[in-house]
């Protein structure tokens, strides 16, 4: 029998998925491409630097952890490479789909940092002194710009921007601009790429559908794609409340699942440095 294909990446990918608003679905949209990829043989990993403490209920892994456990400890001064890496019960797919836990214990590092000289780079340099394996690494961020975004965007080379249904424009030209402003006063070279936007949690009713259109619009006079929406669908919240976040172990045929594909196939050409 032969053997399994290896998934070899050109590059590390570092994707940062980024709103100015909470309950968007972004830890949703970073379970399901994070484990996705993994089932198509690539090594990912969610990080998570928000306070909410919902990826570990996502995963079914305890979030009472001591913080040495979680993602701060990569804050920490003397951090010393050894990653507080967990696997969700849920166990693994072809590849590896690992996770970082984030929580209440990321707010005293949000309070911390600001003392610390260099601090948008803390993450930056911990990449880069300690290399981790995996392929993708995907940054699950708070709902408010605030230090542990500047260090997300100081490490990341891919930004994907999940969308609600009731976002303003004005918000969305902010978020862009705020991007766009604090990446040039860190000097980033190379500057972070914008992968794109995706519409979440949109409704099959006429008013959303064109809705979700005019965000394509926007986007579109920014230069940034707009993937196809993520549907709504009840079935979402049910795996999470189960410990079972993925559709494609959930509700394996669910049609929701085909939502992320678009997103899914343009992470890999990127995995593959395809132009």
């Amino acid at each position: 029998m032969p053997k399994p294909k290896v998934l070899k990446a050109s590059r590390q990918l570092i994707l940062w998925i980024v709103a100015n608003a909470g309950g968007v679905g972004k830890t949703t949209l970073g379970i399901h491409l994070g484990y996705r990829l993994a089932q198509l043989g690539w090594n990912t990993l969610l990080l998570d630097l928000d306070t909410n403490g919902s990826l570990a209920r996502f995963c079914g892994l305890d979030y009472s952890l001591d913080p040495q456990q979680t993602t701060a400890a990569l804050f920490e001064r003397n951090f010393s490479g050894d990653y507080p890496i967990h696997r969700p019960i849920w166990g693994n797919p072809k590849g590896k789909f690992e996770v970082c836990l984030g929580g209440d214990v990321m707010l005293s590092v949000a309070l911390d940092l600001p003392s610390r000289t260099g601090r948008e780079i803390v993450l930056k340099r911990a990449f880069k002194k300690y290399p981790l394996p995996h392929d993708l690494i995907i940054l699950d961020s708070p709902a408010s710009l605030d230090v542990l975004s500047y260090t997300a965007l100081a490490v990341a080379t891919h930004i994907l921007i999940p969308l609600p249904m009731s976002v303003k424009m004005s918000g969305v030209d902010f978020l862009l601009q705020w991007i766009r402003t604090e990446a040039e006063s860190l000097d980033l070279d190379p500057m972070p790429q914008f992968l794109g936007g995706v519409p979440m949690r949109v409704a099959n009713n006429a008013d959303q559908q064109a809705f979700s259109s005019e965000i394509k619009e926007v986007l579109a006079q920014q230069s940034i794609p707009c993937f196809p929406g993520v549907r709504h669908s009840v079935e979402f919240e049910n795996a999470s409340n189960r410990g079972r976040a993925p559709l494609y172990i959930y509700r394996p045929g669910h049609s929701a699942c085909q939502d992320f594909e678009p997103l899914v196939q343009a992470l890999q050409q990127q995995l593959r440095h395809l132009p």
